[in-house]
């Protein structure tokens, strides 16, 4: 098997290539060969690469691992300039689309991708384990950054300054010490967005401490995929259930076992256990090829 991978640097993606060529797959990590079996792009950031390898090798056959597809990407503000209508041409042209929730899912439905051709395919998560004391030091953290687009975005900044509790953000400003420590101690973490393609790992990887999230019910908020109802939901189209839901939480922190939080976060796919499902997949896909002719 030989594949061209394509994707910016990346914490989630680039571990996968010595554990692909491990297990034999050649990788061409951002370029192409002209005996590719496939090229898997990872990104929109990039797809002129993409398109670029497909145009001068137009018969290797293209797959798509979709970490997000958000709705605001058609009306907000484009501030990196990516080329949305060019990356929703390429995911048309592929063959598979690898989408790591049901929100990725279903807006690739909403805007005319063949659901025939959509595979859930969860992201690895990447658990760590904590060496300091797990505490509560009476905060709520929001680990994802700033999408200014969505409707829900401010909401927790303004209930906590209603309700007058301490909130934390990364910020993506964090060392990776100081980035667990604060998971480790807080209260208990809050995506308040409407729409997320998995509300951001960090409300998986901080239940493994447990550690448990407020979170949207909306059908676009694909953390239900990786937490389930291990998360406590507050209903998308209501700021004040929204506050009513981080209030009582904040006044009743759950604290759950944390041995069941721990064979829950152990359930989810791992690394290595991810690359096994890919390379699975691309030896189901080439061997149907083959057999179609």
């Amino acid at each position: 098997m030989r594949i061209s991978l394509i994707t910016p640097p990346s914490k989630n993606i680039e571990p996968w290539v010595p554990i692909l060529e491990e297990k034999g797959v050649i990788v061409h990590l951002n370029s192409v060969h002209p005996e590719c079996d496939f090229i898997i792009n990872t990104t929109q950031v990039w797809i002129h690469l993409a398109q670029m390898f497909h145009q001068a090798f137009p018969d290797i056959p293209l797959i798509n691992y979709t970490l997000d597809f958000y709705k605001t990407v058609w009306t907000a503000p484009n501030p990196h300039n990516y080329n949305w209508p060019l990356y929703k041409d390429y995911i048309g042209r592929c063959e598979e689309v690898w989408c790591i929730s049901s929100d990725v899912m279903l807006r690739m439905k909403e805007e005319g991708i063949d659901p025939e051709k959509c595979l859930m395919m969860k992201i690895w998560a990447r658990f760590f384990d904590y060496d300091g004391p797990i505490l509560d030091k009476r905060y709520i953290f929001n680990p994802i950054r700033p999408y200014v687009a969505d409707k829900n975005y401010g909401w927790l900044d303004r209930a906590c300054e209603e309700l007058q509790i301490p909130v934390v953000k990364s910020g993506n400003q964090l060392t990776e010490e100081q980035f667990q420590k604060v998971i480790a101690e807080c209260s208990f973490m809050c995506t308040e967005y409407h729409e997320t393609s998995t509300g951001g790992l960090t409300l998986l990887e901080g239940y493994k401490l447990g550690k448990v999230s407020v979170v949207s019910n909306s059908p676009y908020e694909g953390v239900r995929d990786y937490l389930g109802d291990k998360a406590i939901y507050f209903d998308d189209n209501s700021y004040e259930d929204f506050k009513r839901v981080i209030k009582e939480t904040w006044e009743n922190t759950p604290q759950p076992d944390l041995k069941e939080c721990e064979g829950f976060c152990g359930a989810h796919p791992t690394l290595e256990e991810t690359v096994d499902i890919i390379i699975e997949r691309l030896e189901y896909l080439k061997e149907r090829r083959n057999s179609n002719g």
